[in-house]
């Protein structure tokens, strides 16, 4: 199922609904399952960026610097690499998998808008 997020503030945002779940735990809201709308009032806005980028920070895999430091020691063990892992099936971190929704709640924010998701399709 397909989450969209809209703001009058940015282009939509389009996430699987297990995938918006996890965002939105980690934006401080204490769901078990995904509601089928939501909103991010303007005076929301704030904590929900503060607890998203927290997230991001302690999870290890989305640690730019530990990530490339991983990889570059693989190379180095690895001289001559028979097969290199295809991008398309690295695992998505939570900051890659944040930075649409982080880009659309810190320009509502500017703006003064909020954001609100909802189950349906981005077509």
């Amino acid at each position: 199922m397909l989450i969209t997020f809209r703001s009058n503030a940015s282009a939509d945002v389009v996430m699987l609904d297990k995938h918006a779940l996890s965002v939105l735990k980690a934006a401080g809201r204490d769901y078990e399952t995904l509601p089928e709308s939501g909103v991010f009032t303007v005076a929301q806005l704030d904590e929900a960026i503060q607890n998203i980028t927290r997230a991001v920070a302690e999870d290890p895999d989305s640690n730019p610097d530990l990530v490339y430091a991983d990889k570059d020691r693989e190379e180095e063990e690895d001289e001559y690499p028979e097969e290199k892992p295809h991008p398309v099936t690295e695992r998505v971190t939570l900051r890659r998998r944040t930075f649409p929704l982080l880009d659309m709640l810190r320009a509502a924010r500017a703006q003064g808008k909020e954001v609100v998701w909802e189950v349906g399709s981005a077509w």
